[in-house]
This record gives structure tokens, sequence and C-alpha cells, in this order.
């Protein structure tokens, strides 16, 4: 299912849910009854919890005192810290001030001497953190080294062991003799390094005679006794670790207050006004009843709209019923006015429905509506029926059950002995049928269904039945037969001549497995279906077959042989 379609159906579910004012009126109902029910009951049991929890509350504990009282102990401690640092700096000797007593010139020959020296300690260290033939090279170049005969020999020397090795830097230095002169270059550089720290020991002996003499360090006396600091020192230190630990003590307490303070004033505060409690339980109930709604029906789909019904069926939608329109001017006339209730000759959505069976190429002279609820079947045939007789076609109306006679209560007409009293050879047709009028002056026959349950007819008078209602087409432009699903199934001990039916479905109600198989059903006893009627209008009120029974026996006009036990 694609994105679209996905979308689509959802907003059909939706739909429906919205339309399902069963589910959503209960569920919604005791929801909000629920609902408030709960915000009633809730703050007052809150305000009792939040009584009992005041009551447990004990009041809280003045760390102010416990806060001094560490403060005077901490400095206290830093007192007596102060004091012995002092002491402990009283106590460093005091070197006294160096006198250099020599001449100027042995001062720059002993500033000469130190700076030779840093040289060396520098060019020494780095021979040894990097033992390269680059670093021993430097080593050899300071001007106290270079000085010695033997380092002009080795640098020689070393320079020869690296144009060496450089020519078998080709061959890689796996080489045994590239080895071997890497380690002569580094036996020579440990060679400068030893004259290199032979030189520097003597500009260390050098320098060392020229040295000033230190001054001797002169330690002091202080006769200071620390016993007695060191002692309030420790008291403090203890009476400071205890007011931390009781402030800490408190601390926690009042924070325990604190936060059951804040819970019974919570608990106090759960009470809302009217108006609010009123709008939540609205809104709560709303949104649960959609829920509930909308879960019953992503769990039972039914159908939307005529798009969806096109799409399920594969079949054409001829009209939407919707609800009709009250017109003023009809309520003037005495005809309109005794006319029955259901009867909308005015509806373009009948009178759409009877053009298009009218206009097909052909034009079906019989049509049978049929559907799953006998008061929509029976409501939108006799409607058909009166637009037909509107235009000034012989129509005939059949209805086939018994069980509800549903076009007698739409018509407002006698239900016997209708077709089961032909069924029974109990009538004639003349007898049977009805006749009516759709307004003023457009007469309409009905052959009503019967009140007699003939049950399952033997399959001569079936054919029969059948036969006639063929040969009825010489005289009427129209019939229309009014049979549910179940009748019409049955093909074969039916007494509807022609294949030809049109559907009714009811938006929001019908399901959609309800309707395929529906369908299914209709094609596979080889019907035509030629569209769908769908019904998006409350249910006809249409009375019973007992209160037609009842009204009957009141007019005088009930037949008793055909009233007997069904």
């Amino acid at each position: 299912m694609s994105g679209g379609s996905a979308y689509l159906w959802m907003a059909a579910r939706a739909r429906n849910a919205l339309r399902r004012v069963l589910v959503f009126g209960i569920v919604g109902g005791v929801v909000f009854v629920a609902a408030l029910i709960a915000f009633v009951i809730v703050p007052r049991s809150a305000s009792r919890k939040a009584l009992a929890v005041a009551s447990r509350i004990e009041a809280r504990t003045d760390s102010a005192p416990t806060a001094q009282a560490r403060d005077r102990y901490l400095a206290q401690v830093n007192s007596a810290d102060s004091v012995m640092n002092a002491v402990h700096q009283a106590l460093i000797p005091v070197p006294a001030a160096v006198i250099d007593t020599f001449p100027p010139a042995v001062r720059a020959q002993r500033d000469s001497l130190s700076a030779e020296l840093a040289t060396l300690n520098r060019l020494i260290d780095r021979a040894e953190n990097a033992p390269l033939p680059t670093s021993y090279r430097a080593l050899a170049a300071s001007p106290t080294v270079a000085a010695d005969p033997r380092v002009r020999v080795l640098l020689d020397s070393l320079a020869e062991v690296e144009r060496n090795r450089d020519a078998y830097g080709a061959v890689g230095a796996v080489d045994p003799v590239y080895l071997a002169l890497t380690s002569r270059a580094t036996a020579i550089g440990r060679e400068i390094k030893g004259i290199a720290d032979v030189k520097r020991g003597e500009v260390r002996g050098k320098l060392a005679l020229i040295r000033p003499t230190p001054a001797p360090v002169v330690k002091p006396v202080i006769n200071v006794d620390t016993t007695q600091v060191l002692a309030q020192r420790n008291a403090a230190q203890q009476n400071y670790v205890a007011a931390v630990r009781q402030l800490d003590q408190i601390n926690q307490k009042n924070v325990r207050i604190d936060r059951e303070t804040a819970r019974a004033r919570e608990l106090a505060n759960v009470g809302a006004p009217p108006w609010a409690m009123l709008a939540a339980a609205v809104v709560l109930a709303l949104a649960v009843g959609f829920a509930a709604s909308f879960g019953t029906e992503l769990k039972r789909p039914h159908i939307a709209d005529p798009r969806e019904a096109e799409q399920i069926s594969g079949a054409r939608v001829l009209t939407v019923i919707k609800p009709p329109e009250i017109v003023v001017e009809r309520s003037r006339r005495q005809a309109d006015v005794e006319a029955p209730p259901l009867i909308d000759v005015v509806s373009e959505s009948y009178r759409t429905l009877y053009l298009h069976i009218a206009s097909v190429e052909a034009s079906v002279p019989i049509v049978t509506i049929t559907g799953d609820d006998p008061g929509i079947i029976a409501t939108v045939a006799a409607n058909l029926a009166a637009s037909a007789a509107y235009e000034a076609r012989s129509t005939l109306l059949v209805d086939v059950d018994p069980t509800t006679c549903s076009v007698a209560s739409v018509l407002r007409i006698r239900p016997d002995p209708g077709l089961s009293g032909i069924i029974l050879g109990n009538a004639t047709w003349p007898e049977a049928i009805v006749p009516t009028t759709i307004g003023r002056d457009r007469p309409l026959d009905v052959l009503p269904s019967g009140t007699r349950r003939s049950g399952l007819p033997e399959p001569s008078v079936v054919e029969e039945v059948r036969k006639e209602l063929a040969r009825m087409q010489r005289r009427y432009d129209f019939i229309i037969i009014a049979a549910p699903t179940s009748y019409v199934q049955r093909s074969a001990n039916s007494i509807i001549p022609a294949p030809d039916v049109i559907l009714c479905a009811r938006i929001a109600h019908t399901t959609v497995g309800g309707l395929t198989s529906a369908v299914e059903s209709l094609r596979g006893a080889d019907m035509r279906i030629h569209g769908l009627v769908l019904w998006d209008a409350e249910m006809p009120q249409l009375e019973t077959r007992e209160e037609m029974l009842g009204a009957t026996r009141e007019s005088g006009s009930f037949q008793p042989e055909l009233a007997t036990a069904h």
C-alpha cells in the first residue's frame, strides 16, 4: 500500500470512527462519568492524605548555632596553623651573603669557564641521548674538544667510515659490512665523547679553584614551646569535625522535612476549579471514545465513501442517498401531507438512479433492488418506483420478503394477501396487486409480500410466478423487485426472472468484508450488478410486521385465512 493510499485508508477509518455514535457515546460517556467521579474523589482523598502527612512532619532544626560553632573552631585551627607556620619559618637557617673577593680578570675567566662548561654539558647530553654521527661531530667541533689533536684524527676516521657505509646504503641495513661500519662509527663517536668528558673535568677543576668561598650558615635559636599550640589545635580540630558532622545531620533532617512538606503541599493542591474538571473530563471522554471507536473500525473496517465502495466491489456507485431536504412548499398541499414520509419524489438521488436505469442501451424492464437491510431496500425500491411513476411510466413494485413487509410499511398499504397469498394459492394476481397513487395523480401498482410465511415453495410454483412476472413486461414499462441478498442468491428457487440487480450498502455501517462477500455471492449466482446505491442518512423508521398486522385487524380488513399460524 503506497503512502497516499495508506493516508486515504486511515482517513476513511477516522471518518467512520467519528460516525460510530454508539461506541463513541457509550465509551465516552463511561469515561466522562468515571473522570468526573475521579476528579471529585481524588482531591478529597488527597486532602486527607495531606493532613495525615502534615501531622507527622517534625519541626525544622535551626542550624545557625551549629554553623557558628563550626566556623569558630575552624578559625581556631587556622590560628594555630599560622603560629606553627611562623615558628617553622623562623627555624629555617638563613645563609650569609657571598662576598666575591676575586679581581675582575679572574671573575671574567670564571664566567668564560662557566659558559664553556655549559656548552660541553649540552653537547655531551645530546651525544648521549642521540648517538649519531652528527651529534659526535657537533661535540668535536666545540673549541675545548677540537683543541685536542686526537679529535681531528677521529673525525677523519668517522668521515671515512660514513662514506664506506653510505656505499652499502642501497643494499640494505641487513648487510654484515654495513652493520660493522655502523658499529665502528659508534665506537669512534664514543672515543670523541670520552675526550669531551675529560675536557669537561678539566674545566670543572679550573672553575672550582676560582669560586668564592660560601659564607657559613647561621642557625637561629628560638625558644618557643609549641606543645601547647599543638594541643589547642588538636582540640579545635576535633570540635570542628564534630560540628561538621552534627551540621550534616541537621541538614539531612531539614531536607527530609522540606520534602515531606512539599509532598503535603502537592497533595493539598490537587483540587481544580469545577470548569477545569469538567473540561478535562470532556477532553478525556472524547479522546478515549474516539480511540475505542477507531480501534473497533480498524479491527472491522466499514466502507467510508463512494470511491472506497467502487474500489472494493468493482462496480459503479450510481447514487448516494443523503438526508432529505425539507421543502416548505410540499407542506402546503394536502396530497403531499398525506403522502408516505419516506417517499421523496423531488430527490435528485432517486431521480439520478431512475435515469441511469432508464437510459441504459436496451433499457432494463426488470431490476432487483437488493442488500442486507430490508428498510433501506424497501425505501430505495419504493422511491425508484415513485420516480418511474412520476415520469408517467407504468410501474410494478414487488416485495418478496414476508418477514418484514417493508414495502407495505414504506407505502402505507395493506400487506395481504400479497405475493405469499399468490404462492399459497389463496389469491389471484389482480387480488394481490394493490394500486396506490404517488403525489396526486401518478398511479403505481404494488405487489406486497404478504404476512404469511410460505416457507420454501415448490419449484413448479416458483417457475409459474416467474413466468407470470416475465409476461407482465407487456403490461408494465418497469418492474422493480425488492429482495434481500439472501433471497437473490437462491437464483434457482427465487421468483426473480431477470439477472439485473442493484446492490444497496450503508456508509459507515456496511463492512468491507460484507460488501465483498455480497458482490462475490451475487456474481457467483450469475447476477449482473448494474451498480451500487450508498445510503448515507438515518435508518428509515418502518412499522414492524406485528404492528401492521395489528393495524390491519383494527381496520377490519384482516383476512383470517391469511393470518393463521406461520
